[in-house]
């Protein structure tokens, strides 16, 4: 039973590496050529490295090689050296790879190394009948030896097993010196040890039972530091031979079968019994005589017999031990579930898994046997098996366990169901231990995630290509700029003739013209700014783009193409080259007529200097002149005011009289001349309001003016609050922003005030929008402040005459008014040192704009 268990183990192993190796032919395909190293291989390591009668490197390790870079199409020269040579070759350069080197820190150093394809344990070997060594404490004083170089000797070194230790050529030569009575033990690996006895004959030399705890070695190709092409080659090579069963074909060949068929004694009794003892009873009396002899030649036969079934369970016992060591190496277990009795029975790979001790755990249970797994996976497997059991259906799932030691594990687990009259009876599986090559493919994966996000980041568009001009990759901003919506529009696509076919005239770009082209012809980049690319609705954009070839392993296989749209960047370029020719032609017209003036200057300077004396004398006069207006302004002024204060008091007769009139003899007078004195008594009060205007802005000119910081928020709200009734308060709309300060007489400012504001209200009184705006803007060294409207409005085009005294731009009948109130308002500005204007539409209001000086920060 346990030996059909093992047969099924190396079937389920090869099967378990089948989902690897279509991935693996697929990137072969694609990333693939042809090269020649040469490698160095040991003379007498058996069954791994050695040579044959012809001199030729053979061995178990040598032929992995051959398998896993022919797989890659590398072509293998071998070089035979001893072990301490073959090292020192590689380390400095002379070779490319090493078949066989156990990985250890000394050597990581120097080498890289791929993933392991075998794991041996170190051993004891020693004389037969030697005493004395039973640990490996009891090595300390023993004469150890070693071959030169190799990881054992390292190993001894480092662990300081001995003060006592002697290095060979080779194994062959340390193990014949230790059969010949010199050295206590030899150190090195068990398999290896034992074959390479078998070849030489010696059955006096055994290795001993216990084992070194820390001498476990795993053994890889080794490439020089830094060579990682060639180590990636040999791991997609490794893994291929490993799925496709060639592996498999090379250890059965250097190993032999793993199980043969148990042939016991007792078997052969039983044969012989029931063959000879009933031909024995019917010939007794007659051929007694011939009996006997036939007895003694069966018995010789049955000798014979009975030393080949030695020689059988010595092989078998052999092969045992190597499947062991091949389960360590391969990390594989395996396992059979009886469906009837359900018993189940692991081979000692199951053990090493899980960590476990055959003698200390029993796998009957195999609900107990999934607690090592992360509850998720647990689930999973139980009904993955129960399902097997219903269905007779095979299954395979990868989960995570911590084994016995507390160690994470990524293992695939496979059931395959035998079946007898349709249903299940007993069902066969392994378990794998994937830890390593799934941190490797999460690796990648997530190394593809990161670049394809690096791509995806770019502005500019990216995209490569093969040696054919088919697209193998492109980036999103690539997809964006082109025109595409997804990647299969342009994947595997002659990316010349889809984008890249024509010039900016619409006539046909070459292949042998395209600079894309030449990045991977000539082996260099390439650059271009004065072409275009096409979309894929037929449209064109300029393009600038820079072109670079990919190289593997030394060789072009393509180049990537990086690019982006200059369209308004060449606009932009045109449009100040024509911006700058039309200046040069600008500048030079401009020379011209300046020459042409500057010529005419220097003529007229002459003229111009005579023109100055005769200035200077008209200045003078007229200083003269402005000196007497100001005093006939005076004059006049005064005039004004005397004039205008002594027609007040006949005024005032007039319409004291009328009013007397009105009131005493209104019996005696008809309606005409009570009509009559009315419109006396209404020119009469027009008249005292005018002379009031014209004294107040004789007052103006005249009154000295008291600066200070007025306060123009609040000046301009009280003035509004004051002149404004009422209903004119509920009717309009006045909104006043949070004014600055300005430096001016308060007196003069509240008339300032108090003239516009009085004139928005009575102007926008017969508005349907009855709005009052009082706003600021500031200027470098002056505030300017504006009133605005949406009231009758004036007639633009007579802007100028709102300001001058005694003009108006509407009926009395329409509006009432004197015609002074804005040249107060003038007036006043003007004294301050400010300007002030007028905007306005008829209709649509009117806005008086007037500028003061900045108010001085104390």
């Amino acid at each position: 039973m346990k030996y059909r268990i093992i047969l099924i183990l190396m079937f389920l192993f090869v099967i378990t590496f089948d989902s690897f190796a279509h991935q693996a032919e697929i990137d072969k395909k694609n990333t693939l050529t042809s090269d020649t190293i040469t490698i160095g291989s040991e003379p007498d390591y058996p069954p791994y490295c050695m040579v044959d009668e012809n001199g030729n490197a053979v061995g178990f390790s040598v032929d992995l090689f051959k398998a896993a870079a022919a797989a890659v199409d590398l072509k293998v020269n071998i070089k035979i050296g001893v072990w301490s040579k073959i090292k020192r070759d590689l380390a400095e350069g002379r070779l490319d790879a090493l078949p066989l080197v156990g990985r250890t820190p000394e050597r990581e150093e120097i080498f890289d190394f791929t993933m392991p394809y075998l794991s041996m344990h170190g051993a004891v070997f020693v004389r037969e009948g030697a005493k004395g060594i039973n640990s490996v404490e009891d090595l300390k004083n023993k004469e150890i030896a070693v071959m030169e170089g190799d990881n054992a000797e390292e190993f001894v070194r480092r662990e300081n097993i001995s003060n006592k230790i002697f290095t060979t050529k080779t194994f062959e030569e340390a193990f014949r010196n230790l059969a010949s009575g010199q050295y206590d033990a030899v150190i090195t690996h068990r398999v290896m040890g034992l074959h390479l006895l078998d070849k030489m004959g010696l059955d006096s030399v055994k290795p001993l039972d216990f084992q070194l705890q820390n001498f476990r070695q795993d053994f890889c190709f080794a490439v020089q530091e830094g060579d990682s092409a060639l180590l990636s080659r040999l791991n997609e090579g490794l893994s291929i031979i490993i799925a496709n069963d060639t592996y498999e074909k090379i250890r059965l060949k250097w190993f032999g079968p793993t199980v043969k068929a148990s042939i016991t004694a007792e078997d052969v009794a039983r044969i012989a019994i029931y063959v000879f003892i009933p031909l024995f009873l019917i010939m007794s009396v007659i051929w007694i005589i011939v009996l006997r002899r036939e007895v003694k030649r069966r018995t010789r036969s049955l000798e014979e017999e009975i030393s080949r079934h030695k020689n059988t369970l010595d092989q078998l016992r052999k092969q045992k031990l190597l499947l062991n060591e091949m389960e360590k190496i391969s990390k594989v277990g395996g396992w059979e579930y009886d469906v009837q009795t359900g018993n189940i029975n692991w081979t000692e790979g199951m053990y090493n898994i899980y960590a476990l001790k055959r003698d200390e755990y029993d796998p009957s249970d195999y609900k107990k046997n999934t607690d090592f797994y992360y509850p998720g996976y647990k689930n999973q497997i139980i009904q993955a098996f129960t399902d097997t059991l219903k269905t007779g259906k095979p299954y395979e799932l990868l989960a995570k366990l911590k084994s016995a030691d507390n160690v994470e594990k990524w293992v695939r687990l496979r059931g395959l169901p035998e079946i007898e009259n349709g249903k299940p009876v007993r069902v066969y599986g392994n378990l794998l231990d994937v830890t390593e090559m799934k941190l490797i493919n999460d690796e990648i994966k997530e190394r593809g995630e990161r670049i394809n996000l690096l791509l995806n980041s770019t502005a500019e568009g990216i995209y490569g290509i093969d040696l054919e001009g088919r697209c193998t990759f492109c980036n999103a901003s690539a997809l964006e700029l082109l025109g595409f919506d997804n990647e299969n529009q342009v994947i595997g696509k002659n990316m010349h003739a889809l984008v890249h076919h024509s010039m900016a005239d619409g006539s046909v770009h070459p292949e042998s013209e395209c600079k894309i082209f030449q990045a991977f012809n000539a082996g260099k980049g390439t650059h271009a700014d004065d072409e275009v690319m096409w979309k894929s609705d037929g449209t064109s954009f300029r393009a600038e783009y820079f072109s670079y070839p990919i190289r593997q392993n030394g060789e072009i296989i393509g180049c990537v193409v990086t690019f982006w749209d200059i369209t308004q960047r060449k606009e932009a370029e045109e449009e100040l080259k024509n911006l700058k020719d039309s200046l040069e032609k600008q500048v030079k017209e401009r020379t011209a007529e300046l020459r042409d003036k500057v010529e005419k200057l220097n003529k007229s300077q002459r003229a111009m200097l005579y023109m100055v004396e005769d200035l200077n004398s008209i200045t003078a006069e007229l200083q003269e002149e402005r000196r007497k207006l100001e005093l006939s302004n005076k004059e006049l002024e005064a005039f004004a005011y005397s004039v205008s204060h002594d027609l007040r008091a006949p005024l005032r007769a007039i319409n004291g009289f009328s009013g007397f009139l009105m009131e005493d003899y209104a019996d005696k007078l008809d309606e005409e001349g009570k009509r009559l004195l009315s419109v006396i008594r209404q020119n009469a009060d027009k008249m005292d309001a005018l002379i009031a205007d014209i004294l107040n802005l004789s007052r103006i000119s005249r009154a000295e003016m008291s600066l200070e910081e007025v306060n123009m928020y609040t000046l301009a709200k009280s003035k509004y609050d004051e002149i404004a009734t009422e209903e004119e308060k509920q009717a309009f709309e006045f909104n006043i922003s949070k004014l600055p300060p300005a430096v001016g007489d308060e007196n003069l400012l509240g008339q300032l005030w108090q003239n516009l504001i009085g004139n928005a209200l009575k102007y926008s009184s017969k508005s349907e929008n009855k709005r009052i705006e009082i706003g600021y803007r500031e200027n470098n060294d002056e505030v300017i402040y504006y009133i605005k409207d949406e009231g009758a409005g004036f007639n633009p085009k007579y802007k100028d005459k709102l300001f001058g005294v005694f003009q108006r731009l509407h009926k009395d009948n329409e509006f009432e008014g004197t015609g002074v109130g804005l040249a107060v308002v003038q007036r006043i500005v003007h004294r301050h040192g400010g300007e002030i204007r007028a905007e306005g539409e008829v209709n649509k209001g009117a806005a008086f704009y007037f500028s003061i000086p900045r108010a001085k920060k104390s």
